[in-house]
């Protein structure tokens, strides 16, 4: 005998007692016949541009097929809601490399430059860049630098500067200083 053959137990509309039979089958015929079954996802699996463009690949492949009495391996399914064939896809395990997010402006739209408050913050010098962000502040509310500021006089200042000054100060600080971080820290303490 070139091949082996299994026996397999042909059942009529899932129910043994109604007379299945039970046939040699060659499993060179079925190995073909899976083969070509399996050749099949292989094409549609590399001929899928989407799952591409999106960074996946097959990682797993769920068939349901029956067999015929003469070996032939067939997709089983019974309409479009219960499909024959699960396709299962995944992101590359590689490690994808970030970008960090886009450094801010250094100009604002208000034409305050702060270029020296980001050259302290990133040298750590943090009360030489404390009195830097009085300086910035001073100037976009347009008063002469080393003023005193009313609570008016800030709430002039743009919602571009205040940006600005807070995603340095978080950026260089870890997040740990900034205008979002001092609001956590107040409204904490006052909602408890």
């Amino acid at each position: 005998m070139d091949s082996q053959e299994i026996l397999v137990e042909f059942v009529a509309n899932g129910d043994r007692a109604d007379g299945g039979a039970i046939k040699s089958i060659s499993t060179t015929k079925i190995k073909e016949s899976i083969q070509r079954l399996a050749s099949l996802v292989q094409q549609l699996a590399t001929d899928s541009p989407p799952s591409h463009a999106n960074g996946l690949t097959l990682d797993e492949v769920e068939i349901s097929i029956k067999l015929t009495d003469a070996g032939e391996a067939i997709l089983l399914g019974d309409g479009p809601s219960h499909g024959a064939m699960t396709l299962r896809f995944r992101r590359p395990s590689q490690a994808v490399a970030i970008a960090p997010p886009p450094s801010p402006s250094l100009t604002s739209s208000t034409g305050v430059d702060y270029n020296k408050l980001q050259s302290l913050l990133s040298s750590g010098k943090w009360q030489e860049a404390n009195q830097e962000t009085w300086n910035v502040m001073c100037q976009a509310a347009r008063k002469k630098v080393g003023s005193v500021l009313t609570a008016e006089e800030v709430k002039q200042i743009s919602c571009d500067d205040l940006q600005i000054i807070d995603d340095l100060w978080r950026s260089h600080s870890q997040g740990r200083y900034g205008f979002s971080a001092q609001n956590q820290i107040y409204m904490s303490s006052i909602l408890g």
